[in-house]
C-alpha cells in the first residue's frame, strides 16, 4: 500500500475528515451554534448616509415581519428629533448664534458643532430607551432607525444591548447598512426625500436639495462602514441584490436576507384574483374575463408574471390569463388553500374569524402554517420588477391581501370572484386598518387586529367595522 495513503487518518473522499481538523473547527461551530439559535428579542440597527434608503428598508422589514406574525416596531431618531422644537434641543446646551438654527438644518449636524452633536447623541439614546421599554413589553422585534453612522454610536448601542442581556433580557443586535453610490439612485433618493420629509416643508425644492447635500457632507467626514469585528450586519448595496453579510444565521438567513435582497424601488403592479372552484357558483369565464381586463388596465403592455395555484380552476385561469396577456406561468402549491384537515363542516367564515393565528385545524394546518408557506410566494412578489397575478382561493389571496395592505393601496374591481389590485410596492407599514372585499356578490371586510400586549397578528373577519 501507499505508504502516504495508509498515513491518512480518514480516506479524503470517503471519510468525515482528519480528527484535528475537526478539532480545529469546534470553537467555530460552538460560535455558530450560538448565533444560529433565534433570540427571543431582536434588533434590527440601521445604518447609513442621509438618503440612502434605511426608512424605506424598516418600514418594508416592519411589513414583512409584522405580516409573519411577529410584534415589530420602528424607532426613528429623526421623528423624535423633530418632535422637539429647536429651542428645547439647542437652549438646553447653552447654544447661541449660528448653533441655534433648527434642528432640520444642516448646521445642526455639522461634527463642529459640539452643542449638536451631544444633542444628537441625547437624541439617540433617548430613542434607544424608548425601544427598550418597548420590547420589555411585550415586542419582538425592534427596528432602530437612525444613522448610527460611526464606530462610537454602534459601540454604545452594543454596550446598552450587552447590559439588557446581562439583566436577564436576552437581546441581540443585527446592523443593517446601506451602501449607495450609484449616483442616478442617489438622485433619486434625495428628490424621495426632500418631497416628503418634514425637515424640508418650509424649504423650496433647491433649497431643499442643497440644504440636504451639506447634510451628506457634514456626515461623510465622520461616517465608518460597519466592520467584520463589530458582529453580526448585512450590507446592501444601491438597494438592490447585491449584499453581504457577515455572523448571521437563524432566522436572519432564513427570512430577513432573502427578503433584503428582494425588495427594490420600482413601481409595479400586483394583481390578486380569488377563484371559485369548479362546480356550484364558478364562472366558467373567469379566466377570459380577467385576461381581457388584464389587457385594458392601465399597465397593459407590461411584463407580467402569473402565479397560480395547483388546483384545477386556477390552473385553467392562469393558463388563458398568460396566453392572452403573453405572460410567464408557474403552478405554486404554497397558494394552495388552507388544509381544514378532518373539520370541512367547521371551516366557514365565522368559524375562521373566531381562530386564533396558532390554532390548527385537526388534522390540518392554522394561519400561522398558511403565512409560513406563503412566504415564498411574497419573495417572489417583492424580486419582480414587472406586474404579478396571484390566481388561487380566497383563504391564500386574504393574507397576500394583507400584506399588500400594508404596502400599498388596494382598489377591488367589480369582478364575478374578486379581484384586487395595488399598485406600486411602497413602504407603508401595517396600521391596523380594514379594506373591503366582493367574493360573490357578498361584501365582507378583512381586519387587520393589533392587540394591546398581543402580538400583531391579521386574521380573516367578517362585518367589522
Amino acid at each position: 500500500m501507499d505508504p502516504i495513503r495508509a498515513s491518512r487518518p480518514v480516506d479524503y473522499y470517503n471519510g468525515t475528515g482528519a480528527a484535528q481538523t475537526a478539532n480545529l473547527m469546534l470553537s467555530k461551530l460552538a460560535s455558530r451554534s450560538r448565533l444560529t439559535r433565534d433570540s427571543p428579542k431582536l434588533i434590527l440597527a440601521m445604518v447609513g448616509l442621509p438618503a440612502r434608503g434605511k426608512s424605506f428598508i424598516s418600514h418594508k422589514l416592519a411589513a414583512f415581519l409584522s405580516w409573519s406574525g411577529l410584534r415589530v416596531e420602528i424607532f426613528n431618531a429623526g421623528q423624535n428629533r423633530r418632535s422637539q422644537s429647536a429651542e428645547q434641543i439647542l437652549v438646553s446646551h447653552k447654544s447661541t448664534g449660528s448653533q441655534a438654527r433648527a434642528v432640520s438644518q444642516a448646521s445642526f449636524f455639522d461634527t463642529s458643532n459640539v452643542a449638536a452633536s451631544k444633542a444628537r447623541e441625547e437624541i439617540a439614546m433617548s430613542t434607544l430607551d424608548e425601544l427598550f421599554h418597548w420590547l420589555e413589553q411585550g415586542g419582538d422585534i425592534a427596528i432602530f432607525d437612525a444613522t448610527n453612522s460611526t464606530l462610537k454610536r454602534r459601540r454604545a448601542v452594543i454596550e446598552r444591548v450587552e447590559a439588557e442581556s446581562r439583566n436577564g433580557h436576552e437581546v441581540r443586535i443585527v446592523f443593517i447598512e446601506s451602501i449607495c453610490d450609484d449616483a442616478s439612485i442617489l438622485e433619486a433618493n434625495m428628490l424621495a426625500k426632500v418631497r416628503a420629509s418634514p425637515d424640508f416643508a418650509t424649504l423650496t425644492e433647491a433649497e431643499a436639495l442643497a440644504d440636504l447635500t451639506e447634510r451628506i457632507i457634514n456626515y461623510e467626514k465622520a461616517y465608518e462602514s460597519v466592520q467584520d469585528e463589530e458582529g453580526a450586519y448585512i450590507k446592501l448595496y444601491n438597494l438592490s441584490s447585491k449584499a453581504t453579510a457577515n455572523q448571521v444565521f437563524g432566522r436572519m438567513t432564513k427570512s430577513v436576507l432573502p427578503f433584503l435582497t428582494a425588495i427594490h424601488i420600482g413601481v409595479r403592479s400586483v394583481y390578486l384574483a380569488a377563484v371559485q372552484p369548479c362546480g356550484v357558483n364558478a364562472d366558467p369565464n373567469f379566466g377570459s374575463k380577467l385576461a381581457h381586463w388584464l389587457a385594458e388596465s392601465q399597465a397593459a403592455g407590461t411584463p407580467l408574471r402569473v402565479l397560480s395555484s395547483t388546483k384545477p380552476a386556477a390552473m385553467e385561469a392562469a393558463m388563458v390569463v398568460s396566453k392572452a396577456c403573453g405572460g410567464d406561468w408557474d403552478v405554486i402549491p404554497g397558494l394552495n388553500p388552507l388544509d381544514d384537515g378532518r373539520n370541512n363542516s367547521c371551516a366557514g367564515p365565522e368559524h375562521l374569524s373566531r381562530m386564533a393565528f396558532e390554532e390548527r385545524f385537526d388534522g390540518g394546518e392554522s394561519f400561522a402554517d398558511l403565512v409560513r408557506r406563503l412566504e415564498p410566494c411574497l419573495l417572489d412578489l417583492e424580486v419582480q420588477p414587472r406586474r404579478v397575478a396571484f390566481l388561487c382561493r380566497r383563504g391564500p389571496r386574504m393574507p397576500s391581501g394583507i400584506y399588500g395592505l400594508g404596502a400599498s393601496t388596494i382598489a377591488w374591481l367589480p369582478l364575478p370572484s374578486a379581484t384586487s389590485i395595488f399598485h406600486g410596492l411602497s413602504c407603508r407599514r401595517l396600521h391596523g386598518r380594514c379594506f373591503l372585499c366582493c367574493v360573490n356578490g357578498i361584501s365582507r371586510r378583512v381586519g387587520v387586529h393589533r392587540g394591546v400586549g398581543a402580538k400583531s397578528r391579521w386574521r380573516l373577519g367578517r362585518d367589522h367595522p
